[in-house]
């Protein structure tokens, strides 16, 4: 009589858990590994830390850059879309926001803080248009991040790099470009920023001449908060 081997059972048994573990690997099981392994490292050469989907850095002043990968809402298992957010929130922004929240701000953060916001797209992506990247296993994640890491180096780490210097942020700031956000369309708001950007340099013509602007250009229904950034600027210029 033959008696079944146990050994032969016991490596059927470990063929099929294998086999089931690589059919539930979903499309984000391959983004969060793609990024840490790739994207991570080049994260941390240009002194970022943290894991995905966020990366940080911090200057001495307290100002703050953000590198975040997005999930869309409507991924699935076997099919994710993302895109790359960047971010950056100087210092004296983070300061009227904890002031005007009238709370401390998180430990860490959050990309939607930042002063300056953009996204980079994939590669081939049309001009102005919001391309996401696809993800459905593995391989495609690895080619997605390596896109992502090239992006980063391109317009990414660099861009975010110059906005540590005061002098860069304001250059800027003059250029009207905060990434999402342009001055043509929110001439306001880009006088405030200013605002803020000099206020630490105490009273000076440029602060008037921003503030000034910033008062007499908003709109009616906002009033009351411009007169209350206004004075809380005045305030911080003249401790400066």
């Amino acid at each position: 009589m033959t008696h079944p081997d146990p050994h032969s059972h016991a490596d059927e048994r470990s063929s099929r858990r294998a086999t089931w573990h690589a059919a539930r690997v979903t499309a984000q099981d391959a983004l969060r590994a793609a990024p840490r392994d790739h994207l991570g490292p080049a994260a941390r050469r240009h002194g970022y830390k943290g894991s995905p989907p966020n990366w940080r850095k911090s200057s001495p002043a307290g100002d703050w850059a953000v590198v975040n990968v997005q999930s869309s809402s409507f991924s699935s298992a076997e099919h994710l879309r993302c895109v790359v957010n960047l971010a950056f929130a100087p210092e004296p922004w983070l300061r009227w926001e904890a002031a005007k929240l009238g709370a401390g701000l998180p430990k860490s953060v959050a990309e939607s803080l930042g002063l300056y916001r953009a996204r980079l797209h994939p590669e081939g992506a049309p001009e102005g248009a919001d391309g996401w990247w696809d993800v459905t296993r593995d391989e495609t994640a690895s080619v997605a991040v390596a896109d992502m890491v090239a992006q980063l180096d391109r317009a990414g780490w660099p861009v975010l790099e110059r906005m540590f210097s005061r002098d860069a942020m304001l250059s800027r700031l003059h250029g009207g470009d905060l990434g999402m956000m342009k001055r043509s369309n929110f001439g306001v708001f880009f006088a405030r920023a200013e605002a803020l950007m000099l206020m630490d340099a105490g009273p000076s013509d440029a602060l008037e001449s921003k503030l000034d602007y910033a008062l007499s250009n908003v709109m009616s229904s906002q009033r009351d908060h411009a007169e209350r950034f206004d004075a809380w600027v005045r305030a911080q210029a003249a401790k400066a």
